[in-house]
């Protein structure tokens, strides 16, 4: 037999190890890498600073992020339980990361031919929000996993639902869940009912474009 015969299986081989040791160098530096990361930032957010008159009545607010954070036990459950619907609906299951929801929206973006459907977990996005990972990279997405799951690790549900909803922005200059509901319908978010918990679960994915104050219709 030839031995040009033999050229493409040794392409093919050459080429399957140099992908192997790539993926095993990446996945080795950015575990690294994620080690980095100081979790205690994670519970860490900017808050209103609340401004009193002489006889210590609200008379206004100084803010970077307008933001009131609450315990989870001030979390109603309708409104827990609507958001992992729209954004997780594995959340309880996965550890970090939803390998099968990964694989489903790179197939539907492939066969769109551009991105329709993102695959970040709730903790994922927890991750992203705390420590500004925005660049839509394969490198940046692969470290978002090994983060998520360094949180996962540190922390339970129920304290990471607490710091997504307290950090999650809602559109409209409100960021967590108490000022979303104290900004749009005067009320604490303990006391808002189904369907207001509903309305500020689908803001999530557009909070600007879904907003109460910008699109009554869609929201």
């Amino acid at each position: 037999m030839r031995p040009w015969f033999y050229l493409p299986v040794a392409v093919v081989a050459a080429l399957s190890v140099f992908l192997i040791v790539f993926i095993f160098s990446l996945t080795a530096e950015l575990k690294a890498e994620a080690k980095t990361f100081d979790l205690n930032k994670l519970e860490r957010m900017e808050s209103a600073s609340v401004i009193l008159d002489r006889n210590g009545k609200i008379f206004g607010q100084i803010y970077v992020e307008n933001r009131e954070t609450v315990p989870y036990e001030q979390l109603p459950a309708d409104l827990i339980n609507a958001v992992v619907a729209v954004e997780d609906a594995k959340f309880y299951q996965h550890h970090g990361y939803d390998l099968l929801g990964i694989i489903r929206a790179a197939l539907k973006n492939f066969t769109a031919g551009h991105v329709r459907q993102g695959a970040s977990t709730i903790t994922q996005q927890l991750a992203r929000n705390s420590f500004s990972l925005k660049e839509r990279t394969f490198r940046r997405k692969l470290l978002e996993i090994f983060l998520s799951q360094r949180i996962e690790d540190q922390f339970g549900k129920q304290k990471i639902m607490e710091l997504y909803l307290n950090r999650i922005y809602f559109g409209g200059g409100l960021y967590g869940a108490e000022a979303a509901a104290r900004g749009y319908f005067g009320k604490p978010a303990r006391e808002m009912s189904l369907a207001e918990c509903a309305t500020l679960a689908g803001l999530i994915k557009s909070p600007n474009r879904l907003s109460p104050w910008t699109d009554r219709a869609n929201s």
